[in-house]
């Protein structure tokens, strides 16, 4: 037992859980005196979470990679099922009822596309080239339509995190890198004229908030105001004003981080900030330190992708990046999300444990 816990990188695993707890805690102070549901729904599936870690961690990750067409194939199917069957909430259709509850299928895509790209790019040669790119557009370009089509940008977006991060760290050509860039640049207009018009009024908001402070606003200037009101200390837990008096909308959801803010104060909020860093850090570490490729084209899109929705999701908040319907991982209200990341870390510990006993063999 000692030494199976001497194979496991605890300190990855121990921060995502207290992660989780917080979570269930500060939902429970940004929902108090209107809802007992959402901490309760939180409290179980955070415990399927930490469970699913474990589970996870023991299974021989090149098990689950072998499964990744299979779960691809399942991935697309559950989200054409969810064009056609899907519950709708608040004008988007995102959710599949599966009786006990709800799921989220565009979620669990986050992980099932890492493993998929980790899959296609086991065979190929570092530097990969321009046609293993080409292979990976393709096979993004599927989900993440079907994604933006229910209408859910933040999360479509979301599916190019890890990628970014595979592709950069993979030791792609840089001039592939600079001519994508150059293309993104010259595509810019047509792509902001090929949004929803409530998609570009988020982005006006971001530089002139207050051309429409009770529209579409309203969400970004309530979240500053809560995060610039929590001082260095914080209000205390239970007396945010702006999540009890109802003034900041998704306050347990997309806007945890401002709730958190206000009631715990600049400290703690650099302190979360701080871990989310560490934790992208130190699973990219582990992506430099594995020799098998495909073990380090996962640690590449996990790490990227914790770190940089986290990173989305808190400028979002601040005001410092478009608002998009995004999770701050572990921490925002949500089953779906918190399984699926809960995955990824499992599986980047199995990484590190088949690295270490490994390591000891030899």
């Amino acid at each position: 037992m000692i030494q199976t816990l001497k194979n496991l990188d605890l300190s990855i695993i121990i921060p995502v859980i207290l992660l989780i707890f917080f979570s269930v805690i500060s939902i429970y102070s940004a929902t108090y005196g209107e809802t007992d549901i959402y901490w309760k729904k939180q409290l179980i599936f955070g415990l399927l979470s930490i469970l699913t870690i474990f589970v996870f961690t023991f299974i021989d990750y090149k098990k689950i990679l072998n499964l990744a067409p299979y779960l691809y194939i399942a991935g697309i199917l559950m989200l054409i099922y969810v064009k056609f069957f899907g519950i709708t909430i608040l004008g988007a259709k995102r959710w599949i009822n599966i009786g006990i509850g709800t799921i989220q299928p565009s979620e669990f895509m986050k992980f099932i596309i890492i493993i998929t790209v980790a899959y296609m790019l086991h065979t190929a040669k570092l530097p990969i080239t321009w046609k293993d790119v080409l292979k990976i557009i393709a096979v993004i370009a599927l989900p993440f339509g079907l994604i933006l089509k229910q209408p859910d940008l933040g999360t479509a977006l979301s599916l190019l995190f890890p990628i970014i991060f595979i592709l950069f760290l993979a030791e792609i050509d840089k001039k592939y890198i600079i001519g994508s860039t150059i293309a993104i640049v010259v595509a810019s207009p047509f792509i902001y004229s090929s949004l929803e018009p409530y998609q570009k009024k988020r982005i006006q908001a971001l530089f002139n908030p207050e051309a429409d402070p009770t529209g579409v606003a309203y969400h970004l200037i309530q979240s500053k105001i809560a995060i610039g009101s929590g001082g260095l200390y914080g209000k205390g837990f239970l007396q945010g004003t702006q999540s009890k008096l109802l003034f900041l909308p998704e306050k347990h959801n997309d806007f945890i981080f401002a709730s958190i803010s206000e009631e715990w104060g600049f400290i703690v909020s650099v302190v979360l900030v701080l871990v989310f860093f560490y934790l992208g850090i130190k699973i990219l570490y582990w992506g430099q330190k594995v020799k098998d490729k495909p073990a380090k084209f996962i640690c590449y899109g996990v790490g990227g992708l914790i770190a940089l929705q986290a990173f989305v999701n808190i400028a979002m908040t601040m005001g410092l990046a478009p608002t998009v319907g995004i999770t701050l991982p572990f921490l925002s209200y949500g089953g779906s999300s918190l399984l699926s990341f809960a995955m990824m870390i499992g599986v980047v510990s199995s990484i590190v444990r088949e690295y270490k006993e490994n390591k000891l063999q030899f």
